[in-house]
């Protein structure tokens, strides 16, 4: 029988993306046990534009507060606090944050770690 596990904010497995944004994995296999999901959390800061990505899994994202959008190949796709985005498979995607606040995010992958992914825009 497995046992509960408890990860705090700045435990996990950060990541530091360009312009201040940054990302934590938090529930993993490595950090927790899972077996078929992770759960990280995300800030980007005002101002600034992901890599597009393309990943092998899909995307479950909450936006906990901020507003900006996702760029993929069709446009924009636009988001608030209090949205949840779907992310399909292998679609190709980067958050921009054109406010003047941070964007801050909890975000689920149907696999036990951070999925294979691609970058779109080297």
């Amino acid at each position: 029988m497995g046992s509960i596990k408890v990860v705090k904010l700045g435990s996990g497995r950060r990541t530091d993306l360009a312009g201040g944004s940054w990302v934590q994995e938090l529930i993993t296999s490595t950090l927790a046990g899972s077996k078929k999901c992770m759960l990280g959390y995300s800030t980007f800061k005002p101002k600034t534009k992901t890599r597009k990505l393309t990943h092998s899994e899909e995307e479950l994202c909450y936006v906990v507060s901020g507003k900006g959008m996702l760029e993929v190949d069709e446009g924009f796709v636009y988001f608030e606090a209090g949205d949840a985005l779907y992310i399909p498979p292998n679609v190709a995607h980067a958050v921009v944050n054109d406010s003047e606040e941070d964007v801050i995010m909890v975000y689920v992958f149907s696999h036990p770690e951070y999925p294979p992914t691609v970058v779109q825009d080297q």
